[in-house]
């Protein structure tokens, strides 16, 4: 178990970036707990992916991304960043299109708006260790299948059947 532990990398080429890309999917994770209990000004923003809720995503994504953050030397390294990038990336171009869609609907969520700064500061401070093309091409994977795969509500929707 100590080979292990010594083994052990955490993310990051300085002790704040070290620290953020752990306490930030940490927030991410309590962000969307509390929206999922909210019952003010988000009670009738929904959004879904492919049918599963945003909120619940959002939780699953921040969970991989805390674990991406330890990464253990040796062959698999090159592996880890790059699926790294992509995690990272690809949730900037899905909260550009998120944002994007709270503008267009002018209805603003609170804990989504502080997920999202989560997420551009997690990019922000790992941007200089990403690979540049996969990190572009992964945001604009990102943003095209939110286009293609998001519904989303801003009014309360009533069943009649």
């Amino acid at each position: 178990m100590d080979m292990l532990c010594m083994n052990m990398k955490i993310a990051g080429n300085h002790i704040i970036t070290k620290i953020l890309n752990i306490v930030l999917p940490l927030i991410g994770i309590a962000l969307m707990l509390a929206y999922e209990y909210c019952d003010t000004s988000c009670l009738y923003l929904k959004g879904t992916f492919m049918r599963i809720d945003l909120k619940w995503v959002g939780i699953v994504y921040m969970i991989i991304l805390f674990a991406s953050t330890f990464s253990v030397r040796g062959s698999f390294v090159q592996m880890a960043a790059h699926f790294r990038t992509i995690l990272i990336s690809a949730a900037t171009g899905v909260e550009f299109f998120l944002i994007g869609w709270q503008i267009a609907n002018n209805t603003y969520c609170p804990f989504c708006l502080a997920f999202s700064a989560c997420v551009f500061i997690v990019f922000g401070i790992n941007v200089t260790s990403m690979n540049k093309k996969l990190m572009i091409v992964s945001i604009l994977a990102a943003f095209l299948g939110f286009t293609l795969f998001f519904e989303g509500q801003v009014g309360p929707r009533y069943d009649l059947s």
